[in-house]
């Protein structure tokens, strides 16, 4: 079906109507419960004709829909999927226009019957003018409504917004999306696509105010000249990064098993990265480094890095990985040369680029003197910086380093690392040359320090400075921010 935008009010609603709620809380999919726990300020109607009369979570039951004393925006179907089509006949009586199915059980068995149930489904909606969301999926997700069917609800709004066939994937994404310093507008997760599919949602997403970037994941598509028109438009303004699932024999499998969906072959998927210039991502891990690249990150005029680190093995092992995804490690300038050899030794370090300078993070008062130089370079436009924690910490006093107290070594620890990111911080607000800083948190020689690295993440996305956990990651991700402005630039 084409996008209806009287949908819109199901992305805010002041009434949700549960069919299917239960007075002892299911194992999970308790959407009474976490939908008062994400503190929706709207109306919760909970609807079983066996609890007339009773209470649910605190709130009266109805018998059915027509029971309600208001009209409902959203109608939340939990009931077992032979039950559908009455609910779905409820939902025209009561002129309950929009409805989510999380129900399953559906056209992904691929049973003769439950294809038929599905296909009843739709006549049902249809006939009724019902704007269905699904079945199989667990729907909408919009933080500054406090709408939610998930467990996990982080209450902090941001420019993201995530299209999932797949609700796993797009709870995953959302629940930990903070840890990379990625928040939501608005996440949809729309299973079989029976009512919209995902291009439906992204003419939607196009004109969406508190939208900037949109992530998808992706097993099948009804109208791929649709979704390519359309992805093609909007990720001139608003970057399209896409995750294909089911591209490989035995993907296809899953993913008609999971949500009836034809993966479609690999040729065509590459046709269409080609032609929208949206950004290809193939796992999850991807994703979540690469929508927080587009986050943190302006636009780069070339794929010119330095790469700064600790170990010539290691140096010579991050070249490679950044030349494998495209980046540039090129030669340093004289007058760069000339100024870091000023006051770094030449034993034990690398002053080329890569540059393996260990000894600046045992002095971290170097580090400054280090990074702006290379910032200055004329032939460079950004910086990775891959830094061993354990390695920085080494530097901290010595006298509180070799303390039998817990709390004294705690405190130096904590004070050490203050001061390594008091300086990325600084210099990455304050360099003149608005050349970004990328970090790489790598493990380094000496123990672990638990919590640390939570700990830097977060303080370094509060600064707006990326950080991932290996070079390889953060070469890959910069590789394909690079490629999308790059494609913009051309086909402007």
């Amino acid at each position: 079906m084409a996008w209806d935008p009287e949908f819109e009010v199901a992305f805010n609603p002041k009434t949700v109507a549960i069919v299917g709620a239960q007075r002892k809380p299911p194992p999970w999919g308790d959407f009474v419960a976490n939908l008062q726990r994400a503190g929706f300020r709207g109306r919760i109607y909970p609807i079983n004709p066996k609890a007339e009369g009773g209470e649910i979570r605190g709130l009266k039951a109805y018998p059915d829909l027509a029971s309600v004393p208001e009209a409902i925006d959203l109608v939340i179907v939990t009931a077992p999927a032979t039950a559908v089509p009455a609910v779905l006949e409820d939902c025209i009586a009561a002129n309950a226009k929009n409805v989510h199915i999380f129900s399953a059980g559906f056209g992904e068995t691929g049973e003769e019957k439950r294809i038929e149930l599905e296909r009843q489904i739709g006549e049902i909606a249809n006939r009724g003018g019902l704007r269905i969301l699904g079945p199989n999926c667990m729907g909408l997700h919009v933080p500054a409504a406090g709408l939610t069917t998930w467990d996990i609800f982080n209450p902090r709004s941001g420019p993201v917004a995530f299209l999932s066939q797949s609700g796993g994937h797009a709870g995953v994404f959302t629940g930990d999306g903070a840890r990379f310093g990625i928040y939501f507008s608005k996440a949809v997760s729309f299973g079989n696509a029976l009512g919209f599919d995902s291009p439906d949602f992204l003419e939607y997403l196009a004109t969406d105010p508190e939208t900037s970037i949109i992530c998808m994941y992706l097993e099948g598509v009804r109208d791929g000249r649709r979704l390519t028109e359309l992805v093609r438009e909007i990720n001139r303004t608003k970057p399209v990064i896409v995750w294909k699932g089911g591209l490989t024999e035995w993907g296809a499998k899953a993913a008609a098993s999971h949500t009836g969906s034809l993966g479609g072959e690999k040729e065509i998927w590459d046709a269409f990265y080609r032609q929208t210039g949206a950004v290809r991502v193939d796992t999850l891990e991807e994703l979540f480094d690469v929508t927080m690249t587009f986050l943190y990150l302006h636009p780069l005029p070339s794929r010119r890095i330095a790469l700064i680190g600790a170990g010539g093995g290691n140096s010579v092992a991050g070249a490679d990985v950044c030349a494998r995804e495209g980046l540039e490690l090129p030669t340093l300038s004289q007058k760069t040369l000339r100024e870091l050899g000023s006051f770094i030794p030449p034993e034990g370090t690398i002053v080329r680029n890569p540059l393996d300078i260990g000894i600046v993070l045992r002095d971290i008062d170097l580090l400054l003197r280090t990074l702006e130089p290379v910032a200055a370079d004329p032939g460079i436009d950004s910086i990775i910086f891959a830094m061993p924690i354990a390695l920085v910490l080494s530097g901290m006093d010595r006298a509180a380093e070799a303390s039998q107290d817990s709390q004294v070594l705690l405190s130096a620890m904590d004070k050490q690392v203050r001061k390594v990111l008091d300086i990325i911080i600084k210099f990455d607000h304050e360099n003149i040359h608005h050349k970004p800083l990328i970090l790489v948190l790598q493990p380094g020689m000496g123990p672990p320090v638990p919590g640390m690295r939570g700990r830097v993440q977060r303080e370094l996305f509060e600064a707006k400075i990326p950080v991932y956990l290996s070079l390889e990651r953060a070469s890959r991700a910069m590789g394909k921010f690079i490629q999308y402005h790059e494609y913009q630039r051309k086909a402007s």
